[in-house]
């Protein structure tokens, strides 16, 4: 089956060949998969999961780019295989262009949402230096085998850290041209369980708006809702209250949202 894009495209793009999978394997489920939602044009299309060697993907677009985001199965194991996945390196400190989304303590138990954004390099040599660098951390962008395919591309990798002893996992991997922007109200968003392994709900929300966006509401399935604006002297000074981050290189601002406790996602929108 093709997709609506596919016959007004002369070239097949990312987001082309992801609803195409995403097509094929529509009834592939692996343990608790997280759930994605893509809002363009207004309009809202269905929500797929497939799978792939026990990897959860999510297609989230917005105007012209794709974003892949890799979930996790239900016993909370790292999405990609550790053979494709490089290890990081005990020495490497903490990169520069990373961003902590949110933080908190749900239940006791401590959480943290980080993103790394990497630059896109302007040649292939820049590229091969990237994905060196990138290695160190133990990263690498799933749709991307050779130096080549990295170029003019901004690469983002969101980890999920949690609990006292910070098991850090990734939970989004995402390569895309660095021109590539959201307008207006579109908007993509992945929520999944904020615990590995022994949770259930998707409380966990990660979303992606426009530069321009300045207010989003994240609703919850109780009725009730947060909202997440842009930073302020006040929100400075409170860690805990979730903002809209510009991430250096992105072209994408990110938010997260927790639900509570008793509660799970539902939708949110771009409300300023």
């Amino acid at each position: 089956m093709k997709s609506a894009d596919w016959e007004t495209s002369h070239n097949m793009t990312q987001h082309d060949i992801a609803l195409l999978l995403a097509d094929a394997a529509d009834e592939v489920k692996i343990g608790i998969a997280p759930a994605q939602a893509l809002i363009r044009g207004g309009r809202r299309r269905k929500a797929r999961r497939w799978a792939v060697v026990a990897t959860t993907t999510l297609v989230v677009a917005g105007s012209t780019g794709a974003l892949a985001l890799t979930g996790l199965s239900g016993d909370g194991d790292r999405g990609v295989s550790p053979a494709s996945r490089p290890v990081a390196s005990a020495e490497a400190s903490e990169p520069h262009m990373r961003t902590t989304l949110a933080s908190g303590t749900d239940a006791g138990v401590p959480w943290r949402v980080y993103i790394d954004v990497w630059k896109a390099p302007a040649d292939t040599v820049e590229a091969q230096a990237t994905l060196a660098a990138m290695a160190k951390f133990g990263e690498h962008p799933e749709d991307v085998s050779t130096a080549s395919e990295l170029v003019g591309k901004v690469a983002h990798f969101v980890h999920r850290v949690t609990g006292k002893e910070a098991r850090t996992t990734q939970i989004a991997d995402m390569a895309l041209p660095e021109d590539d922007v959201l307008s207006g109200g579109e908007y993509g968003t992945v929520s999944l369980p904020l615990l590995p392994g022994n949770d259930t709900a998707p409380r966990l929300v990660t979303g992606q708006v426009a530069k321009t966006a300045r207010e989003v509401t994240c609703t919850w399935k109780d009725g009730t809702s947060t909202k997440v604006g842009r930073a302020s002297a006040a929100t400075e000074a409170n860690a805990a209250v979730p903002v809209i981050h510009s991430p250096k290189h992105s072209p994408y601002d990110w938010f997260v949202c927790l639900a509570p406790k008793s509660t799970a996602f539902e939708g949110i929108k771009v409300t300023k």
